[in-house]
């Protein structure tokens, strides 16, 4: 029960901490392969952690970031016709967003708070999120399982994560600027 506790706040912390998930979801699998507690009490205590993180993102996003957006400060991180732009992206391709976001080491938090300021349906969010999110954290934890006393396996599956998430980064983030710097030279032309 303790190591389930622990798997859960190490899991949920990644919300504020600068400590990517997938590697709590490996060290979850890695302690349920050491005898601390069975396999799939370290899954539900991932899963759990995981979905009420996402679902806080997306409530916070939801609640707070229109407001936030419409101040003076909000208008220069992100431009009116940015925040147009996005809102309206997620509104055509949500699921496709809910699906990279989950994938995202980084930006996932942006995302998901992006996702629940431009209104997406709170229960379609859920559902995406949490199916994806099963299959996700079942292969994290069970390579974690599988894996964990290897250390020169960890390693290399550490450097295979960050190269995917750094192309899918640069994939999520290219049309964005793109976009963006059309915007301002049509602006000044």
């Amino acid at each position: 029960m303790t190591a389930a506790v622990a798997i859960f706040l190490a899991v949920l912390s990644t919300l504020v901490l600068p400590l990517p998930e997938e590697l709590t979801l490996l060290g979850a699998g890695w302690l349920a392969h050491s005898g601390a507690l069975p396999l799939w009490a370290a899954w539900l205590a991932s899963w759990s952690a995981v979905m009420a993180g996402d679902t806080t993102t997306y409530l916070i996003g939801r609640s707070f970031l229109p407001a936030l957006l419409r101040t003076r400060l909000g208008q220069r991180v992100v431009s009116p016709e940015l925040r147009d732009w996005g809102e309206s992206l997620v509104k055509q391709h949500g699921y496709r967003a809910i699906l990279l976001g989950r994938f995202l080491v980084a930006l996932r938090g942006p995302v998901y708070l992006a996702i629940g300021a431009s209104k997406y349906p709170a229960l379609r969010f859920i559902l995406i999120n949490g199916a994806v999110g099963t299959i996700e954290i079942a292969l994290l934890v069970g390579l974690g399982y599988l894996f964990g006393r290897s250390t020169r396996l960890a390693h290399e599956v550490r450097w295979l994560e960050i190269a995917v998430a750094a192309t899918m980064a640069a994939i999520l983030i290219a049309p964005p600027l793109f976009k963006r710097r059309l915007l301002r030279k049509r602006k000044h032309a």
